[in-house]
């Protein structure tokens, strides 16, 4: 299946998450790849702004976005959905164990994408825009900020300078002066810590919807 995954992102004029019009596709696509590039043309814009909606950068999102798509082309056999949104259903199970990984780790595994020999397509800055607007990113960053704030001084530095700015966890430990070790612990509490208030927020918000 190698090269017949591809990671660009089909932005539909509006969004809208579509699960009844669509037939039973994924353990038909585990021997016809075109099968499952349908299934990604259906529900790659709605799966990122749901990744969007819980981590603080659209990149990232993207990157999570093509990973589970990945693993869901590698397992779409397994899957034992018996209608269509059974099948969207198991999707998402497999995006938000994407984002639990994240959050833990604070990086995106991309196993299966080098796997696959995919790399995670670049949105262009009008494409960037549009989904921080689908998925109220404004409103995101909000959240973050207090709970940001709430951290201890040591996660809260820790998680500014890997996750922010984008440092890595030697520079980030060289520039603490403590053990990468020290460093990987502090990251790895603050984003937990982060996780437990936007994944409580984004439950809210969708018993809201």
């Amino acid at each position: 299946m190698t090269g017949q995954f591809s990671s660009a992102v089909p932005l539909r004029s509006r969004f809208r998450l579509r699960t009844g019009d669509s037939k039973l596709i994924l353990r038909k696509a585990a021997e016809d790849p075109q099968a499952f590039a349908a299934f990604y043309e259906e529900h790659a814009q709605s799966v990122l702004i749901f990744i969007a909606r819980q981590v603080p950068d659209v990149e990232v999102a993207l990157e999570l976005m093509s990973e589970a798509f990945a693993v869901a082309l590698e397992k779409c056999g397994q899957c034992r959905a018996k209608t269509p949104e059974e099948e969207v259903g198991w999707m998402y199970a497999l995006v938000r164990t994407q984002i639990s990984r994240y959050w833990r780790a604070g990086r995106v595994e991309q196993a299966s994408l080098a796997r696959l020999g995919v790399q995670p397509a670049a949105l262009s800055d009008p494409e960037i825009e549009r989904i921080e607007h689908l998925a109220g990113i404004d409103a995101l960053a909000r959240r973050v900020g207090p709970a940001m704030a709430s951290l201890p001084h040591d996660q809260r530095e820790a998680v500014q300078l890997r996750i922010v700015d984008g440092l890595t966890y030697p520079e980030v430990a060289a520039k603490l002066e403590v053990t990468e070790q020290v460093v990987r612990a502090r990251v790895s509490r603050g984003l937990r810590s982060l996780a437990k208030v936007l994944q409580a927020e984004s439950t809210q918000d969708g018993a809201g919807d």
